[in-house]
């Protein structure tokens, strides 16, 4: 059976779903329409569509459905049980279209899943649902974003494989990609690495890929050279303003912002995995969403809000979770550190001083400030710019791994009911603002060599911040041109 694509809008009294057919001799004997509570079954072979709403709906005379050959569509018409009720995200197509526990042929054990996340759920009851959904939302509202602290224990599991990915729930899936070239990878070894392995191998990538004369050119350029500057593209980088910010500040609701998809994006929706998730923690998730969305706004911003073929490796390089499988960020062992954000801030800075076209630190606030905007905007805008940047990966050859292992399910959580939660981005939101705000250049450190003299054989690192690598730089430009 073919689900067919369809739109579905409402009134006060009824629901209205317009079904394209394509190609097929239409017979009205062949239709069959059911409507049960929530759950709206419309059948004309080869096509079948069944869609659960959020409300109620009445099976009743009112109920008709109508050919229309010029358009080759269907329009159903089914009333609502309670007139004047509003259902919330008719245009969210592919919510209506999952169902709680839907049977698919993958099973945990051919995933290499950690914990089983697809649930079959027989039957659901909707008040229940709710009711569940409700509790996720007095959480939100509760949410801390410390680092939580525990004493230590013994490993205990039986399972010693390597787990990454969305929820830590895939293993060994990089390999074949590094075979055939995937050049996002900054691991030695990512389907053996353990968590804190990888944190310790990405900190030290990092601190090899800064260069201290790039980051100077740039911050120089920007400073004195505005020609340059305008011609590089890096003025503009600097002063675009979000095209999230825009809806947001034109929206007259600041609960709820009016975010619309694209067709396009309704059958990319359509294509995401229809699942449940058993989550012990949804703040690593929200985490490796931050990142995702600070790669893809600081390529909005490098490129003026242009992708190009080079956008996924960017983003993947930019993003821990995907260039370093790391979701954890932080040692298990690091017992000084004890906010969460500001690792997640100080992450993505020390990262966009190695990899981008642009380095620089004002456009690193500017980014953080665009992410701002977006979670501001809720999880309609989250969605969108995650979908956005799922497709760059899913169309390549070699990147399509990481829409496998984390995109693909990261999307599908935003888009759940019982997933990501607007309470929380609003209060993300926030405190993220406080925390890029509280940044300075002082905080962004990295270890270099300082001394290439022949006395220093050693190599020993030292420490040095951007504050630092600023103030040699307009020494050496006021020198210069004297």
């Amino acid at each position: 059976m073919l689900t067919p694509r369809f739109e579905v809008s409402q009134d006060e009294e009824f629901i209205y779903v317009k079904i394209h057919i394509s190609n097929i001799r239409f017979s009205a004997a062949a239709v069959e329409m059911v409507v049960n509570d929530s759950v709206f079954i419309f059948s004309l072979p080869p096509y079948y569509l069944r869609l659960r709403f959020p409300n109620s709906l009445i099976e009743d005379e009112r109920a008709t459905s109508e050919f229309v050959p010029r358009e080759e569509c269907i329009k159903c018409r089914v009333p609502k049980l309670n007139k004047g009720e509003d259902f919330k995200d008719l245009d969210l197509t592919a919510k209506l279209l999952a169902r709680l526990g839907e049977p698919t042929a993958t099973t945990a054990a051919n995933l290499n899943l950690k914990k089983p996340f697809l649930i079959e759920e027989l039957d659901t009851d909707s008040n229940e649902n709710d009711s569940r959904v409700s509790q996720v939302e007095q959480e939100a509202l509760n949410y801390d974003w410390e680092v939580p602290q525990m004493m230590p224990s013994l490993e205990t599991s039986l399972d010693t494989t390597v787990k990454y990915g969305f929820n830590n729930q895939y293993s060994e899936q990089l390999t074949p990609s590094l075979e055939n070239g995937n050049d996002i990878n900054e691991l030695s070894a990512p389907d053996n690495l353990k968590p804190d392995d990888r944190i310790m191998e990405r900190m030290i990538k990092e601190n090899i890929k800064f260069d201290m004369e790039y980051y100077a050119n740039d911050y120089i350029t920007a400073k004195y050279l505005p020609e340059e500057s305008s011609a590089s593209g890096l003025a503009n980088a600097l002063l675009m303003k979000s095209s999230f910010q825009n809806a947001f500040e034109s929206n007259s609701s600041k609960e709820h912002v009016d975010i619309k998809f694209t067709q396009e994006e309704h059958d990319k929706m359509a294509d995401l995995p229809r699942r449940s998730y058993i989550i012990d923690d949804p703040r690593p998730i929200y985490y490796s969403a931050m990142c995702i969305l600070f790669g893809y706004a600081y390529e909005l911003r490098s490129f003026d809000s242009e992708v190009n073929v080079e956008s996924a490796w960017c983003i993947g390089k930019l993003a821990p979770q995907i260039g370093c499988l790391d979701s954890q960020l932080i040692q298990s062992n690091n017992n000084t550190e004890s906010n969460m954000l500001k690792v997640v801030v100080l992450t993505m800075a020390r990262r966009s001083l190695g990899w981008p076209l642009f380095r620089h630190f004002d456009l690193i606030k500017a980014t953080w400030n665009d992410v701002y905007w977006i979670l501001r905007c809720g999880k309609r805008a989250v969605l969108k710019a995650l979908l956005a940047t799922r497709e760059l990966f899913r169309k390549h050859d070699i990147y399509y791994i990481y829409c496998k292992i984390l995109l693909d399910d990261l999307c599908a959580w935003v888009l759940r009911d019982d997933g990501c939660n607007d309470n929380v981005l609003r209060n993300l939101a926030h405190a993220l603002k406080q925390e890029v705000q509280q940044l300075s250049k002082k905080d962004i450190v990295f270890e270099k060599i300082l001394d290439n003299s022949e006395a220093n054989v050693d190599g020993e690192f030292e420490f040095i911040n951007l504050e630092d690598i600023e103030g040699w730089a307009d020494e050496t430009y006021q020198l210069s041109i004297q």
